[in-house]
C-alpha cells in the first residue's frame, strides 16, 4: 500500500478505524470542520481495502477492537507498506500507548502521536494539523518520499558505487542545548542510484556489513568527511562567514561493529586527519550500545588504543540495547547520545522522559557529554536544557545538509541568533547607564583576585562594545570589530590569550600594538537565563601571564556572580529602603562568595549592624523616620567599609558587610570605624530626634562546605 505525494491543491484524507460508530463519526467531523476529507471504518478487512484503493494520507486507529487489536492491524499496514501516518487512539493507560507507538516505530511506520480518550476537538485538530504538516520538498542530504525500490539493491550495486564515488555526504549540526551555539557535525552518508533512486542507509549498510564492505565503505566516508571539515576549517572559510568558530568543531563518524577489530581502517583514518592537520581531538567515533557490548575484551583494547590517539568516542542509541553499567564504566567513552525514540515521544511519554533524564544524569555522573538526537520541536529542546543535556542535534535545528549548503545555512542561522541576542541585550537595559556598585564591586574583587591591571564587564552591541563596569581602563567602549571579546563570544567556553603579540589572530589589534597595549587576556561569556551571550567578564594586562585550571575556575565563579546581578534589575537585587542589596540577593552572592573562598582557601570577614529598637522608633516617631534611620545606617556602614566585596541587608533590621580574604582583626577594624561613625552621627542629632543604637557584631568564615548562614550564625561575635 502507497500514498500518492500529497497534492497541495487537494484536501489531506484521514481514515479513520474505529468500531466505535459514534466515536469514528465524531472524529471524522472534527476532521472536516479543519479542512479534511474524512472516511470512518469500522472493520479491519475493509479498513485496508479501503486504504489501498483512496490513498489516506493520515490513518487513525484505535487499538482496541474486538476483531483486530491494533498492533495487528499495525503489523498488516507495515507489512503491506503503508506510508501513511498514523495517530492512535485509545482508552487504554499511558504506557499502553506508548508502547503501542514504539511498536509502531519499530515497523516503520510514520506514527505522528498517540492521543487518549476521551479528548477533546481542539487537541485532535492539533495532532491532525501537526500530521499534515510536511515540507513541500524534501530538504537537500535527506532522503526523499519514495524509496519503494530501494530493497533491490544488489551488492553489485553498491561495489559499483565505492568504485565510482557514487556515495555522497550529509551532515547534521550538532549544537549547545542551552545556548544554540554549533559544536560540530554528524556525517552521514547517502546513495542515489541511477536506476533504484534514494537508497537508504539501513539497506546499504547491512549490506556492506554482510559481504565485506563496510571497512572499504567507511574509509571512504572518513575520507570525504574529512576532506570536507578541513575547508570549513580553513581560514578562508573564517573570513567568509565572520567567525573561527568553524576551526574548532567537531566531526562525527559511524563506526560498525564489524570494523572494530580492524586495526588498518583506524590507522588510515589517523593518518587521513594527520594528512589535513586536524587533531584526532576533533573526531568523534560513533559506536551503537549493542556493537560497542558485542565482544567487550575487543572492544576494551581497540577503544582504549583510539583514546590514546587522540579520537574522541561516542555510545549511540544508548537505552536501547542491554549492556550492564560495569561494561560502560570499562570502555573509554567521553559521550552518550540518547536515542531519538525516546527523545522524539518526550513531549507525549513521561516513560521517555524518564530514560532521558537517567541517561543525562548518568553521563554526568561519569563525566560523560550527553547527545540527544532526533530534537524535532522547542518543548524537547526546553525539556533538555532543563535537565542539564549538553548536546542536541534533530530537524528543530536542521535536517542533513549537503556539503555546499552547510555554510548559508551557517550564517542565515547565526544571523537569527545575532538577532536574538541583541533584543536581549536591549531588555537588560543596562547600555549606556551609570556606573553601579553591584557591578563595579566584582570588578573590583577581579582585580584584587588575579592581579592583573584591568577588569572588565563588556556588553557586545551591535557595532561596538560598551563597559558597565571597568577597573583600571579609562575608555566606556571601543568598536566591536577590534574588540577581544567578540571573538570570545563566538564559543561558549572561555577565552584565554596568554600573549597576544604572539597570537595570530590579535597580534596586529590596534590595542596590542597601541593604548592599552594587551598582551595577556582571558574573557568568559556572560550568559542570561535564556542562554544568550550578552557579553563577557574579561581580565587584561600588559604583560604576558599563565593561566591555570584553578585561575579558570576562579574566573568562572566570578561571572557566575555577575550574571547572578544580570538576572535581576537593579529594582529587584537591591532594597528599596537602603539601596544595598536586598536580603534575597545578599544571600545568593555571599553563598556564591563562599563558594570562590572555598576554591582560593580564601576566609571572608563580615561586619554587621542591627537597629534592635526599630520597631518601637516606628511605634514612637513613625515608620519614616524608621525608614530613615536604616537608610542612614546603610550610608555609614558603606562609607567604613568601603572595600567590601557585599554590602547589603542581611535581615529586615540589618545591615552587613562582607569582606574576601580578610580575618576578624580586619572585621574589628571596620565596626570600629562604625561606631565611632555613629557616635558623631549622634552627636550632631538634634535634641529629641531618634539617635541610632545600633548592636554591631563580626565574623570570620574559614573556607568550608558547610552553608553560609548556617556557618555565619555560629561564628557571630559582639563588638565588646
Amino acid at each position: 500500500m502507497k500514498t500518492d505525494p500529497w497534492d497541495r491543491g487537494k484536501s489531506p484524507r484521514l481514515l479513520i478505524l474505529d468500531d466505535e460508530a459514534m466515536t469514528g463519526e465524531t472524529i471524522s467531523r472534527i476532521a472536516e470542520f479543519a479542512g479534511f476529507e474524512a472516511r470512518h471504518i469500522t472493520s479491519p478487512a475493509a479498513f485496508f481495502e479501503e486504504a489501498m484503493h483512496w490513498h489516506p494520507d493520515i490513518l487513525a486507529l484505535d487499538l482496541i477492537m474486538p476483531e483486530m487489536d491494533g498492533v495487528e492491524v499495525m503489523a498488516e499496514l507495515a507489512r503491506r507498506g503503508c506510508r501513511a501516518r498514523l495517530i492512535l487512539t485509545s482508552g487504554v493507560g499511558s504506557r499502553v500507548m506508548d508502547a503501542a507507538a514504539r511498536s509502531a516505530s519499530e515497523h516503520g511506520l510514520d506514527i505522528v502521536g498517540v492521543i487518549a480518550k476521551p479528548f477533546s476537538a481542539s487537541a485532535f485538530r492539533e495532532l491532525l494539523h501537526k500530521a499534515s504538516e510536511k515540507d513541500e520538498e524534501p530538504p537537500v542530504g535527506d532522503s526523499p518520499v519514495e524509496i519503494s525500490s530501494a530493497g533491490d539493491a544488489s551488492v553489485e550495486d553498491l561495489e559499483e558505487a565505492l568504485n565510482f564515488g557514487q556515495i555522497e555526504m550529509a551532515y547534521q549540526p550538532k549544537v549547545r542545548c542551552h545556548t544554540g551555539t554549533i559544536v560540530g557535525f554528524e556525517a552521514l552518508a547517502r546513495w542515489h542510484h541511477s536506476r533504484l533512486g534514494f537508497v537508504p542507509p539501513d539497506i546499504f549498510i547491512p549490506l556492506a556489513e554482510a559481504h565485506g564492505l563496510i571497512d572499504r565503505l567507511t574509509l571512504q566516508v572518513s575520507e570525504k568527511a574529512l576532506d570536507w571539515l578541513a575547508e570549513m576549517s580553513s581560514d578562508a572559510t573564517a573570513k567568509r562567514v565572520g567567525q573561527h568558530v568553524l576551526q574548532d568543531m567537531l566531526l562525527s563518524l559511524n563506526i560498525s561493529a564489524r570494523s572494530l577489530g580492524n586495526n588498518a581502517l583506524f590507522d588510515a583514518i589517523l593518518q587521513c586527519c594527520r594528512e589535513h592537520g586536524i587533531n584526532p581531538e576533533r573526531i568523534v567515533l560513533e559506536l551503537t550500545e549493542s556493537s560497542a557490548m558485542q565482544d567487550a575484551t575487543t572492544s576494551l583494547d581497540t577503544l582504549t588504543r583510539l583514546r590514546l590517539q587522540g579520537f574522541q568516542l561516542s555510545i549511540d542509541d544508548f537505552g536501547t540495547g542491554y549492556s550492564s553499567m560495569v561494561q560502560l564504566v570499562r570502555l573509554p567513552f567521553t559521550e552518550i547520545k540518547v536515542d531519538k525514540r525516546f527523545v522524539m515521544t518526550a513531549p507525549t511519554s513521561e516513560e521517555s522522559r524518564a530514560v532521558i533524564r537517567s541517561v543525562v544524569e548518568l553521563g554526568r555522573s561519569l563525566g560523560l557529554s550527553t547527545t540527544a538526537e532526533g530534537v524535532e520541536d522547542q518543548e524537547t529542546l526546553g525539556y533538555l536544557d532543563e535537565l542539564e543535556c549538553d548536546l542536541a542535534q534533530g530537524y528543530l535545528i536542521s535536517r542533513p545538509l549537503a556539503p555546499d549548503a552547510v555554510l548559508d545555512w551557517f550564517a542565515a542561522r547565526e544571523a537569527q541568533r545575532e538577532e536574538r541576542r541583541l533584543a536581549a541585550l536591549s531588555c537588560l537595559g543596562l547600555l549606556d547607564t551609570p556606573a553601579e556598585a553591584r557591578f563595579d564591586r566584582l570588578t573590583r574583587l577581579g582585580r584584587r583576585l588575579f592581579g592583573v591591571s584591568t577588569v572588565l564587564i563588556s556588553l557586545l552591541d551591535r557595532d561596538r562594545q560598551w563597559f558597565k563596569s571597568r577597573q583600571g581602563l579609562d575608555v566606556t567602549e571601543t568598536s566591536r570589530d577590534i574588540a577581544f571579546c567578540h571573538k570570545a563570544l563566538e564559543r561558549d567556553e572561555q577565552m584565554v590569550v596568554r600573549d597576544a603579540r604572539a597570537h595570530p589572530l590579535f597580534h596586529d589589534y590596534p590595542g596590542v600594538i597601541g593604548a592599552p597595549f594587551i598582551r595577556f587576556y582571558a574573557g568568559r561569556p556572560l550568559y542570561l537565563r535564556g542562554g544568550e551571550k550578552v557579553g563577557t567578564l574579561c581580565l587584561v594586562d600588559t604583560e604576558p601571564r599563565a593561566f591555570g585550571e584553578k585561575d579558570a575556575e576562579m574566573l568562572d565563579d566570578l561571572a557566575s556572580m555577575v550574571e547572578n546581578e544580570l538576572a535581576l534589575s537593579a529594582q529587584d537585587g537591591h532594597d528599596l529602603c537602603t539601596g544595598l542589596l536586598s536580603r534575597t540577593s545578599f544571600r545568593d552572592q555571599a553563598e556564591a562568595a563562599c563558594q570562590l573562598g572555598r576554591r582560593l582557601g580564601l576566609s571572608m570577614a563580615l561586619v554587621s549592624a542591627r537597629l534592635d529598637e526599630l520597631s518601637l522608633i516606628n511605634k514612637r516617631f513613625g515608620r519614616d523616620t524608621g525608614d530613615r534611620q536604616l537608610q542612614h545606617l546603610a550610608r555609614l556602614m558603606l562609607e567604613v567599609a568601603e572595600d567590601a566585596d557585599l554590602t547589603g541587608r542581611y535581615r529586615a533590621t540589618e545591615v552587613t558587610a562582607l569582606l574576601m580574604g580578610a580575618d576578624l582583626d580586619k572585621a574589628r577594624q571596620v565596626a570600629e570605624r562604625l561606631r565611632r561613625a555613629v557616635g558623631r552621627s549622634n552627636d550632631a542629632q538634634a535634641p529629641g530626634q531618634a539617635r541610632l543604637s545600633p548592636s554591631i557584631r563580626v565574623a570570620e568564615l574559614a573556607p568550608d562546605e558547610r552553608p553560609f548562614e548556617q556557618r555565619l550564625e555560629e561564628a557571630w561575635q559582639f563588638l565588646s
